[in-house]
C-alpha cells in the first residue's frame, strides 16, 4: 500500500515538472516548486527504504559437537570372589561324617608273617565290609598297588555283584612264593566307580599279604 502512495506521489511530480517546463514566466516559484518536489520525493523514498523490510541474514546454525562419552573401566574379579563350585551328591553322601568309599577288613586267612617253601603256590582271602556310603559297583576290582606282586594277576576281578554299605564283599587272590628265600609283602586296593579306596577310618590304607619264603632242605 505504501509502495503505491509514493508511486502517485512520483506521477505527480513529473506533472510539477512538466507544468514548470511548459512556459511558466514564475522562475522563482518554479524554483521553488522544483526543490520542495525533490525534497518530498527523497522523503518518500527515505521512508520507503525505511518501511521496506530488513534484509534477511543467514545465521550459521551453531556447528554439531560429538561428545565423547567417558570410556568405561573395568575391573577384573578375582576368581576367589566367585563361589567354589561343590558336588552336591558327594555332600549329600558324606553328610553322616562318614566317606563315601570305605572298607573294613573284618577277617582273613594266612596271618602275617606265615612261612612258605619258595614256589609254593598259595591263596590269600580278606573279607572286608562296606562301611562307606557308596555302594560298589559289580564292576570293583581288585589292584596291586605296591610291594611284591609275588606271581598273582595285577587286576582281579572280585565281584559280579554291587556291595551296598553295611554289605560284605570276599576277595580271594593267588600268589606264588618267589624263588628266593626273604620276607615278601603285596599291597592291595580296591577300585570301582572311578575311585581308588581301601580300609581303615579314611579308606585309604591298603590290605595285604605277607610272608616269609624258605628255602627247601635238601
Amino acid at each position: 500500500m505504501k509502495r503505491t502512495k509514493y508511486v502517485v506521489a512520483l506521477v505527480l511530480l513529473m506533472g510539477v515538472l512538466l507544468t514548470a517546463c511548459g512556459g511558466s514566466t514564475d522562475n522563482g516559484n518554479s524554483e521553488e516548486v522544483l526543490t520542495q518536489a525533490a525534497q518530498i520525493a527523497m522523503d518518500g523514498l527515505t521512508q520507503t527504504a525505511a518501511a521496506a523490510p530488513p534484509t534477511s541474514t543467514n545465521t550459521p546454525e551453531p556447528t554439531a559437537t560429538n561428545t565423547i562419552e567417558p570410556t568405561p573401566t573395568f575391573t577384573n574379579t578375582p576368581f576367589s570372589a566367585f563361589p567354589t563350585a561343590t558336588n552336591t551328591q558327594q555332600s549329600a553322601q558324606n553328610n553322616t561324617g562318614k566317606p563315601c568309599w570305605r572298607g573294613n577288613l573284618e577277617t582273613e586267612t594266612i596271618p602275617d608273617g606265615s612261612e612258605y617253601f619258595v614256589g609254593r603256590v598259595f591263596t590269600k582271602t580278606w573279607r572286608i565290609k562296606n562301611t562307606g556310603t557308596c555302594t560298589w559297583p559289580a564292576d570293583t576290582v581288585a589292584s596291586f598297588v605296591g610291594g611284591d606282586l609275588m606271581g598273582a594277576t595285577s587286576v582281579v576281578t572280585v565281584t559280579t555283584f554291587e556291595i551296598a554299605p553295611n554289605e560284605y564283599l570276599e576277595i580271594s587272590i593267588d600268589f606264588q612264593t618267589p624263588s628266593s628265600p626273604g620276607t615278601y609283602k603285596s599291597n592291595w586296593m580296591l577300585r570301582g566307580g572311578g575311585a581308588i579306596f581301601g580300609v581303615g577310618e579314611t579308606g585309604l590304607s591298603f590290605f595285604w599279604v605277607e610272608i616269609e619264603a624258605k628255602p627247601i632242605n635238601n
